[in-house]
């Protein structure tokens, strides 16, 4: 019975993100496949056991958070739960986390077991960066942005400007956060 409960468990936590093994997500998929996006610093990061299956290893992660664009954080934090660990059994699509690490997330709806993950895995995840030069946020995922706006997006012409002109890497980070805003306000 336990053996049953653990498989059926995976499957519904693996299997909407099971695209990420094979290609990024655009962003108008993250966007739209995502229950939650935010913008923060990793506080914490915690291997346990779930709450509910103490046989089940998870990643516990808490964020300061500095921008909420959809879904509900609660307060100046939020905490989320990822299926494996570091040491254990973790889907090799889905992403760790660095505590002072500062990220964007597009979250899926939490699941009914009370885990999460990146939209995608990698591609859901943005890290955020200093450009030596400028020494403005940038963000990257871990597809280093490539394909992320592939697709038919309905754009500003000074989101045009600037999206025509990446095929990859990072992004100013003001950029991206207007366009989840806006965008995440039609996709409630």
């Amino acid at each position: 019975m336990r053996c049953a409960l653990f498989v059926l468990l995976l499957l519904g936590v693996l299997v909407p993100s099971a695209r990420a093994q094979h290609a990024p997500a655009t962003f108008a998929e993250l966007v739209e496949s995502a229950g939650t996006i935010l913008a923060g610093r990793v506080l914490e990061v915690r291997e346990e056991p779930h709450p509910q299956y103490p046989y089940l290893i998870v990643t516990r992660v808490t964020l300061a958070v500095e921008r909420s664009f959809k879904g509900k954080s609660k307060g100046r934090s939020f905490t989320f739960f990822q299926i494996g660990g570091s040491k254990t059994f973790r889907p090799f699509h889905l992403p760790d986390y660095r505590e002072g690490e500062e990220i964007v997330l597009f979250l899926y709806p939490e699941s009914r077991y009370g885990l999460t993950s990146p939209v995608a895995g990698a591609a859901g995840k943005f890290r955020v960066l200093q450009d030596p030069q400028t020494k403005r946020r940038m963000v990257v995922n871990g597809f280093d942005n490539w394909g992320l706006f592939d697709g038919p997006l309905a754009l500003s012409t000074a989101e045009r400007a600037l999206l025509t002109r990446h095929e990859r890497g990072p992004i100013a980070y003001e950029a991206l956060a207007a366009l989840i805003a806006r965008w995440a306000s039609t996709s409630r």
